[in-house]
């Protein structure tokens, strides 16, 4: 009977075990460095705001039109919209137009123009295609805007739907933001 008792409680204990997590960041896409004239306009990167259904450590992910997936095996290695953040002020410094550089938002003298970014979706379908839509606007000096807002759909096509890959594909999308937010910057 104890012996019964015994294989019964380590059955048991082998049930309540799940998969190791494994934690994953977003990385900035290497552009070519830039030659150009001296800095003479300045650029920040303002707020970066996403939907508070990505506002978790789990990975999202796009089942048919209505449906997200969390994953709690396959997670962020921090706050998401950090990572977004720092990954498109990096790729947007790599990309922007000669004379042009980026500062922190809070810079003495204040930036020439800050962007400010809303994403409204951030997420991989069950293919490993990412799509990122955002929303963008120039602010001046005075915080008003220097001209109407723009927005952008990106559609990353999925090179597979391991963590891993679709991770590098969220990183593709971010960058492709980045050279769209530059070009408006021209």
């Amino acid at each position: 009977m104890r012996l019964s008792l015994l294989v019964t409680a380590l059955l048991l204990a082998g049930c309540g075990t799940s998969l190791p997590s494994k934690f994953y960041v977003l990385t900035a896409d290497p552009a070519p460095p830039r030659f150009g004239a001296p800095a003479g306009s300045t650029v920040a990167l303002g707020r970066v705001s996403l939907p508070g259904a990505l506002d978790r450590p789990a990975l999202a992910r796009r089942r048919g039109g209505n449906e997200i997936v969390y994953s709690e095996e396959e997670r962020w290695a921090g706050p998401l919209d950090d990572m977004v953040r720092r990954v498109l002020a990096d790729d947007l410094a790599a990309r922007l137009p000669a004379g042009i550089s980026l500062v922190e938002s809070a810079a003495k003298p204040p930036p020439g123009v800050t962007i400010a970014v809303e994403i409204s979706r951030f997420d991989a379908d069950e293919t490993g295609a990412v799509t990122l839509a955002a929303r963008w606007e120039a602010l001046g000096p005075n915080g008003r805007p220097l001209g109407p807002p723009r927005e952008s759909t990106i559609v990353v096509p999925g090179a597979g739907r391991d963590a891993a890959v679709v991770v590098g594909t969220m990183s593709r999308a971010v960058s492709d933001l980045a050279a769209r937010i530059a070009a408006g910057l021209r």
